[in-house]
């Protein structure tokens, strides 16, 4: 077991954890101007899914990938939000996360954290950008159970 490679499970055990009970408020936004609850958990399963299929990838060659533009960044967002207001239940969002996010953390428990890759020019290893994922639920966690849930 990798410790930072665990640390990712904190996700999923968070969304075990709320699937329970009614969520009608998971689809209101969580003040002015913001993203829903679903909304939230939807953009992290694009981005697990995204790192899965589209970066991780070169990143195990030891390859160069492009950074991501901020219009990628916008893009990818608009579309979490808009999956997660599609009329799609909470429920099938989270079971969706959760399989994002098992599928990702059972391949990188298989990898050798320590491979390098560069990113626009810059050498990275799998261990640090795992990190910044995990930093990256960090801020979610924190703002989803600041909420309540």
């Amino acid at each position: 077991m990798n410790p930072i490679v665990d640390q990712l499970t904190q996700w999923k055990d968070y969304l075990e954890r709320i699937k329970e009970g009614t969520h009608k408020e998971f689809f209101q936004p969580i003040s002015e101007g913001k993203w829903s609850k679903a909304a939230i958990i939807t953009h992290i399963m694009f981005w697990d899914r995204f790192f899965y299929e589209e970066r991780l990838p070169s990143m195990i060659e030891g390859g160069s990938l492009a950074g991501i533009t901020a219009e990628d960044v916008e893009e990818m967002n608009k579309d979490a939000e808009s999956y997660a207001h599609s009329g799609i239940s909470l429920y099938e969002i989270i079971d969706g996360a959760i399989k994002e996010r098992t599928r990702l953390v059972e391949n990188l428990r298989q990898l050798d954290l320590s491979k390098s890759f560069i990113i626009n020019g810059n050498q990275h290893n799998l261990e640090s950008y795992v990190k910044g994922e995990y930093e990256h639920d960090l801020h979610h966690l924190i703002q989803l159970k600041e909420l309540g849930k």
